[in-house]
């Protein structure tokens, strides 16, 4: 039997060995088609946030966190793409130092300039990981933009994350993600400010109907993190926040599948050339897909 088969490579993974998880894994970011049985929902947390609010820090101390709790945690770190290149960073490894790297796998994953962030994949590479045994499987995204945090849509719990040195908190968040949160982590609560954060983002939320949780953190000092870790483990979910990923998920599902259709880079390549507009390039694949 091929050492790299699918097979293979599922059954080794199973038993720890990292080398045919990342195979795995790279197989089915590649676009690779793999029968994984589905036996279980999987957990996962999507955590988001602008950059330096200090994510991958905290994610680092939740994941310590649950690994010393003899609890398994897988990360996808996915990194936005250059639009020319399709390169990206991949560099959130190195701010996360606390985890037990028996009990923790990290990945960084390029979102190859896919719609919304989400790239090729994603939700069976989460499916995987829980059929391998794997109990916490957390998504993090750099939350850039209103179309960057659509790769939280494959979560089932979302946490933003802020912090006290941003300026105008609320004035930042206004893209939506405040809508879909499920809570708040206010970074770096050992910094001036803090507490003026926290209250500029409840006065915020006041006038909103079902309002998330906004607790205070530090991922530097551990303060906040187990009571943090309590709320996202005990959170009730939530009917209308569901359906709003659901949508989100649906549409980038759908602009994938158009991303791979045979016309699509003609249809491309003709509109950069202005021989057509973008709605008659739309119109030429709703001929191949099928009306709207």
């Amino acid at each position: 039997m091929e050492l790299n088969s699918i097979f293979s490579l599922f059954a080794n993974a199973k038993h720890g060995d990292r080398r045919s998880l990342a195979k795995l894994l790279t197989k089915i970011e590649n676009g690779e088609e793999i029968d994984i049985p589905t036996t279980k929902a999987a957990w996962v947390l999507g955590v988001t946030g602008p950059p330096g609010a200090g994510k991958s820090t905290l994610i680092d101390r939740l994941a310590s966190y649950w690994s010393e709790n003899r609890q398994r945690v897988a990360i996808l770190a996915v990194d936005p793409s250059s639009p020319i290149s399709g390169g990206a960073l991949l560099g959130d490894r190195a701010r996360m130092v606390h985890s037990n790297p028996a009990q923790v796998f990290f990945r960084s994953i390029s979102a190859r300039g896919n719609h919304g962030g989400i790239p090729n994949g994603l939700e069976h590479m989460i499916q995987t990981l829980s059929e391998l045994g794997w109990d916490r499987i957390i998504i993090e995204t750099v939350g850039v933009g209103q179309g960057e945090f659509a790769v939280i849509s494959v979560a089932d719990r979302i946490l933003l994350v802020d912090g006290p040195d941003r300026g105008d908190v609320l004035q930042a968040e206004k893209a939506g993600i405040l809508e879909i949160a499920d809570l708040i982590a206010c970074n770096k609560s050992d910094l001036p400010g803090s507490l003026a954060a926290m209250k500029s983002i409840e006065d915020g939320l006041s006038y909103s109907e079902n309002p998330p949780a906004v607790i205070g953190v530090s991922s530097l000092t551990g303060d906040g993190i187990e009571n943090l870790i309590h709320r996202i483990e005990t959170m009730e979910p939530d009917l209308a926040k569901s359906t709003a990923r659901a949508k989100i998920s649906l549409e980038c599902s759908m602009i994938s599948r158009i991303r791979k259709s045979p016309l699509y880079d003609d249809v491309v390549n003709d509109i950069s050339k202005n021989k057509i507009t973008s709605k008659e390039g739309a119109e030429r694949l709703e001929e191949y897909y099928g009306r709207l």
